[in-house]
């Protein structure tokens, strides 16, 4: 689930981790004669719309969820990267405790519902405690600290990380820059749309700098406008240690410092239960288990499958005490419908990020953030569970992990910007060279533009050279061992050489191979879905990318050619990896009866896709007695057949094949901006 092939044999790697929560529709054949099932929950097929009263999901139509906590219950969806239905608009709600959700149109009161007012602001109907107001003189009061009597009237004490100290905002609307005083300016940041003031030099605030001629905080984000233009790289020197540490696979690295402020809850043995306090207005919240003591490195499935000893958190609860994830039961071949979806292998560490699926995306932004308060959760991984089920052998209780969480706080907005660190181990193009690469120039402005159609902006670049001991080695700098999942096998001995800090790590190799040393079709693995987004050096913190082909331009022209094009297509592998850190799992899986938890990917079924006899015969659902029939991209692309064959031109289709684009959903698009690896 984490391992992109290139056409001809591959490997898949799969995985035996799970998730289950609150029984809820995963076919349209669970919801009887003229219903489907939409993200977990029946409904009558109807064209996508919005702005009805509802009181939960089911009153809605396709594609839009209820908004409960809206007056009377709002049939809506989120628009941070997706657009909104004809006669609707995309509000900005955060700053009020809501989302950004697509609200009903106006021009008057008479065309909003009770409980809504026709806001001039947005052209909207919202409620009153949302709606700016237009056209105020400046205001004495706006950027500075919070005095103890309270803002200006229309103002807020705005807090968190754009308000350092509290210091007094507006609520605004980007698109209408007259919702701010005079002197102010609407920006959309990380925890909502606010009116910050105009500088030209220092800031009457000393809490806040003056950047870009506004007050801001000092660590603010950058502003993110994806046109597509990668930044020059810059050099970092040579990444790890200068002699060969060693490792064991049992402890293979210390616990790492997270580069975000976190909730640390020490070395805890598998079966403990751990409860987490998410502040209110978190927009993502990660749990990541770090190991610490992991003598069982693997278990048997089976009585002859060695599965890597993976860490997975279980047993998740929210405040209200429901269960949200459970690992052990099997999950249902579409998890959109779920509230967490966690698959793939993790030894030794791993991170679990949510929302996810289109189920939990959807309803963390109609609400403003995930539930604030208690959250509980146990400690978990493969050698604990085989002890719990009858056809696993190896397993054990002794495991322990250092385990803390970290939240990312706002509802991830349109536009977010990530950093990336390239790890020069093989190759054609050498860290001396990569600055000056025309190739290397063209991979970044082709990566820049994939992510451009997420809404992402690529920030900083930095390239790191590998230590002599690595170049000396030709486990590790020959073609790597995608079989080998050990804590301390190949790859995962490079991803520790990661870097502190907050990026995307992506290691260039010259290839991959089986345990046998056969060159294998596998262009790109990542450490784990998702990536510990903020630590760097664990044997999960990034991804290796085949960079063999980035000199090969004879085929490149004005266009995105992956196919054809050697820069192009490293940016495509490299986009890829960098899709499974932030979240992304395979649209389909490579023998098509397994899909990524977002609703709005295109499926391609084997049963339904693959061509016929014997070729359908042989799908995985049939449980033919050979090998499975593999999902080309060339099966997953017809808009004509009913159901409709799709995704083979995605970016996060399994394969990169004659067919691949690299496009990406809008719900795929906010699953990146929700993680913490984006700011």
């Amino acid at each position: 689930m984490r391992t992109l092939a290139a056409v001809g044999s591959a490997l898949a790697l799969w995985a035996c981790s799970s998730d289950q929560a609150t029984p809820r529709c995963s076919t349209d054949s669970e919801c009887g004669s003229g219903r489907v099932c939409d993200t977990g929950t029946c409904k009558a097929a109807s064209v996508r719309s919005i702005g009805e009263a509802c009181a939960s999901d089911a009153t809605c139509s396709v594609g839009s969820v209820c908004a409960t906590a809206l007056p009377g219950g709002l049939c809506t969806y989120t628009c941070a990267g997706d657009t909104c239905p004809t006669g609707a608009v995309c509000t900005d709600l955060r700053a009020s405790g809501s989302g950004i959700v697509c609200s009903h149109a106006c021009t008057s009161a008479a065309d909003c519902r009770s409980g809504y007012t026709c806001c001039p602001g947005f052209g909207a109907c919202v409620p009153a405690a949302s709606c700016p107001a237009k056209d105020r003189p400046a205001s004495a009061d706006l950027g500075n600290v919070c005095p103890p009597a309270g803002c200006a009237a229309g103002e807020i004490c705005g807090s968190g990380p754009e308000f350092p100290g509290g210091a007094c905002t507006s609520a605004c609307n980007p698109a209408d820059q007259s919702t701010c005083p005079s002197g102010s300016s609407c920006v959309s940041t990380s925890t909502g749309s606010f009116c910050f003031v105009s500088c030209s030099g220092t800031c009457a605030n000393a809490q806040l700098t003056c950047a870009g001629g506004l007050c801001r905080a000092p660590n603010a984000p950058p502003a993110c406008a994806p046109t597509g233009a990668a930044p020059t790289p810059v050099q970092g020197g040579v990444a790890g240690p200068t002699g060969d540490p060693g490792c064991t696979d049992a402890q293979a690295t210390p616990p790492r410092p997270v580069a975000f402020q976190t909730e640390a809850k020490g070395t805890n043995p598998v079966g403990t239960q751990i409860s987490i306090t998410v502040p209110r207005g978190t927009g993502s919240m990660s749990i990541y288990s770090q190991g610490v003591n992991v003598p069982i490195t693997s278990v048997k499935l089976n009585g002859n499958i060695d599965i890597p000893n993976s860490v997975v958190p279980t047993l998740l609860k929210d405040p209200s005490g429901a269960q949200l994830f459970d690992d052990l039961p099997a999950p249902p071949p579409d998890a959109s419908g779920l509230p967490i979806f966690y698959a793939g292998f993790s030894p030794f560490t791993g991170t679990m990020t949510l929302p996810n699926t289109s189920f939990f995306l959807e309803h963390t932004s109609m609400q403003g953030g995930i539930a604030p308060g208690i959250w509980k959760f146990t400690v978990n991984d493969f050698a604990q569970e085989c002890t719990q089920v009858s056809n696993c052998t190896g397993g054990g209780v002794t495991d322990s992990y250092d385990i803390q969480a970290y939240f990312k706080p706002g509802v991830a907005p349109a536009t977010g910007t990530v950093d990336f660190a390239f790890y020069f181990v093989g190759g054609p193009v050498t860290y001396a060279a990569a600055p000056t690469s025309a190739a290397f120039a063209k991979m970044l402005g082709s990566l820049a533009q994939i992510f451009s159609n997420a809404g992402i902006c690529i920030g900083k670049v930095t390239l790191y050279d590998v230590p002599g001991w690595v170049k000396s080695s030709t486990v590790l700098s020959g073609s790597i061992n995608a079989d080998n999942q050990k804590p301390c096998g190949p790859l995962s001995r490079l991803l520790m050489l990661s870097a502190p800090g907050n990026q995307v790590n992506i290691f260039l190799v010259n290839g991959f191979q089986n345990a046998s040393g056969s060159p294998i079709n596998t262009v790109g693995v990542d450490g784990t879905i998702p990536g510990p987004s903020g630590v760097g050096g664990t044997p999960s913190s990034g991804a290796a990318a085949n960079g063999s082909d980035l000199v090969v331009t004879a085929g490149c022209g004005t266009g995105f050619s992956p196919r054809t094009c050697g820069p192009d297509a490293v940016a495509y592998i490299v986009a890829h990896e960098a899709g499974h850190f932030m979240g992304l799992y395979h649209t389909t899986e490579r023998t098509g009866d397994q899909f990524d938890p977002v609703a709005d990917t295109k499926k391609c079924e084997c049963t339904s896709c693959a061509p016929t006899l014997p070729t359908k015969g042989n799908c995985a659902a049939n449980r033919p007695s050979g090998p499975p029939t593999d999902m080309l991209d060339s099966y997953c692309v017809s808009a004509a057949s009913v159901p409709q064959c799709g995704g083979g031109d995605n970016l996060m289709f399994w394969l990169l094949g004659d067919h691949s684009m690299a496009t990406l959903s809008p719900q795929q698009g906010q699953v990146m901006r929700a993680n913490p690896v984006v700011r």
